[in-house]
């Protein structure tokens, strides 16, 4: 679990479908419904942390089927002004799922970083 999914509020999570969680795995992660999704972005932008990716998918009996994806971060940049980066990432996040609101069934998957996480990622590059 990542620093975003640590400071969800219960409201956002216990509406979210979570995947990894039956496996034990560290890597848990939150399918959330649109508006739900639209919260953890404007928490992330509160507490710093770039929202790198989404993943749309389509709720199905069998699991989930991948509808869309984003990646901001292929063609926005970190210069090494970590606010202005959350900034410009978390606001394409939100103009893309604005952009890509799907109905009931659906839910949304956030790939993100604090300032931390994102210094572990670069290092492994």
């Amino acid at each position: 679990m990542g620093t975003l999914e640590s400071i969800l509020p219960d409201d956002i999570t216990r509406q979210a479908i979570t995947l990894g969680k039956e496996l034990a795995s560290p890597h848990t992660e939150l399918v959330l419904p649109y508006d739900q999704t639209l919260q953890a972005i404007v928490i992330a932008t509160e507490h710093n942390i770039a929202i790198l990716g989404l993943d749309a998918f389509e709720v199905k009996k069998e699991g989930l089927l991948t509808v869309r994806m984003a990646n901001a971060s292929a063609y926005i940049r970190f210069t090494g002004d970590w606010k202005t980066y959350v900034a410009m990432m978390n606001t394409e996040a939100e103009n893309w799922l604005r952009e890509n609101r799907l109905g009931e069934n659906h839910g949304y998957i956030l790939s993100s970083a604090s300032e931390r996480e994102f210094a572990r990622i670069e290092g492994f590059r």
